[in-house]
């Protein structure tokens, strides 16, 4: 199921007494994914977090914060997760 982004209705009064509104975030293709069936979606989320799934679960999805994004999507970009993982493989 997809996270959803809860608003508080203007109509409702203060108190306990409230209606909610609930909106599916709207998803984006990564523009480096590819044409086919294994792709990367994001989404922006409340107070300023990101959420991530991929097309072949998307029922799974990841919350982060763009600053903990940018570093690892630098990383992926420059090889360096690659390398790391050949080096800590048995």
């Amino acid at each position: 199921m997809s996270a959803l982004n809860w608003q508080k209705s203007s109509y409702s009064e203060y108190g306990s007494s409230c209606i909610y509104l609930a909106a599916s975030p709207t998803w984006q293709k990564s523009s480096y994914s590819a044409q086919g069936d294994a792709c990367l979606y994001l989404a922006d989320a409340p107070a300023g977090t990101v959420h991530l799934r991929e097309s072949d679960a998307p029922d799974v999805i990841v919350t982060t914060t763009p600053a903990r994004l940018l570093p690892l999507i630098s990383a992926i970009k420059a090889g360096n997760l690659a390398r790391a993982a050949a080096q800590a493989a048995p």
